[in-house]
């Protein structure tokens, strides 16, 4: 299974013994007297403390609404602020219901932003000021983007911010693979750039970054109290409140003295697992790749004699043959009839480094036998 995007899955144990006071951190995650009620609405106040805690000094508790992971984020905030009539433009690729969930509230008045994947996935500012329309209501990014693995510089994110303000537009940043970050590159959050009271929004989760996917909590965050006050009130007749488990469980995990142990251990995943697949992907003329700088997810083309392979194809006969599943980017990345994305597959980056040389050695045997790709 190298199809996937979240960090290993972290037990209670686990938590304990990367803490650096073990201790304290067996006692908040002892749950045998914790009273099973429903929570607040929003979070814990510890919860939404630490989550603050994972930006700059400026963000409290006060900016942060706890969400049933980052789709209940995302959700909450495309079910709250959209309407008929209202146009959006949206990162593409991305994490499919980012464009999925606007449309199907807006329906066909949304654009893209597609960055040039033949300029290690670079964008164009722009493109994206040419796509604004009078009725521009909304900015959708994936930053880090999921499936290419890329990050928007300080000075892009300066500049969409800018943008957004000047026009009028809401700006929504899915960062749920922030603090992925596998170079020197260290850019803020898009929610560190926004002044009082601006229509600046970012989601996340616990899921990726962290390796907590089933413990169900994300959050919404942003300075504007107006936004904050309608997704919390949507929230309350949809999600009401996240588990109560969950909230603690959550809340340690992100506390100083398990958070920085936990994202080093997956960086460290990442590092070796960049390792082994730069290493394949020199091996093979007919392999090309954006290598990422961010994220849990690399982007990878095979084609063959210079034409990209159907990517769909290519998977199916992959995992009969090998046991080995690729996500194929055409279908779960591009529009439907589309072909923007064909040869591409996206592969996982922060599981165990065994797996993907397995996974690798397998797929090279595939290749060999397809006499395809070869140098």
């Amino acid at each position: 299974m190298l199809a996937g995007s979240a960090t290993p899955a972290l037990s209670i144990q686990d938590l304990i013994q990367l803490s650096s006071d073990k201790q304290t951190t067996s006692n908040n995650l002892s749950v045998e007297s914790l009273k099973l009620t429903l929570g607040p609405g929003n979070g814990s106040e510890n919860l939404r403390q630490q989550i603050a805690g994972l930006y700059d000094e400026k963000i409290t508790a006060d900016n942060i609404l706890a969400t049933n992971g980052a789709s209940g984020a995302n959700s909450l905030v495309f079910q709250s602020l959209l309407e008929p009539g209202d146009h959006v433009i949206a990162m593409y690729p991305s994490y499919t219901p980012l464009l999925a969930i606007p449309k199907a509230k807006v329906g066909k008045d949304i654009s893209y932003w597609t960055p040039n994947l033949n300029n290690q996935g670079q964008s164009d500012l722009q493109q994206l000021k040419d796509t604004i329309k009078p009725t521009t209501k909304m900015i959708v990014l994936n930053n880090p983007n999921n499936p290419l693995g890329t990050i928007l510089n300080l000075e892009m994110q300066h500049a969409i911010v800018a943008l957004a303000r000047e026009h009028g537009i809401i700006l929504v940043v899915d960062e749920i693979f922030r603090p992925l970050f596998h170079d020197s590159t260290n850019p803020p959050s898009f929610l560190e750039l926004s002044e009082e009271n601006d229509n600046i929004i970012v989601t996340s989760s616990v899921s990726k970054a962290w390796g907590l996917s089933g413990t169900r909590v994300g959050w919404i965050a942003t300075k504007s109290a107006k936004i904050l006050s309608q997704c919390f009130n949507l929230g309350l007749y949809t999600i009401m409140a996240i588990g109560t488990i969950d909230d603690a469980i959550a809340a340690e995990a992100l506390s100083d003295r398990c958070r920085p142990q936990i994202l080093a251990k997956h960086l460290e995943l990442a590092r070796k697992n960049l390792i082994l697949l730069e290493s394949f992907v020199n091996k093979y003329e007919g392999v090309s790749w954006i290598k990422p700088s961010s994220g849990a997810t690399a982007f990878v083309r095979f084609s063959s004699n210079g034409v990209p392979v159907d990517d769909v194809e290519f998977c199916l006969r992959l995992k009969e043959r090998k046991g080995v599943l690729l996500a194929p980017g055409s279908l779960c990345f591009g529009l439907p009839a589309a072909q923007d994305f064909r040869g591409f597959v996206r592969m996982h980056i922060t599981g165990p480094p065994e797996k993907l040389q397995a996974g690798l050695e397998a797929i090279g045997e595939f290749l060999a036998e397809k006499k395809c790709c070869s140098k």
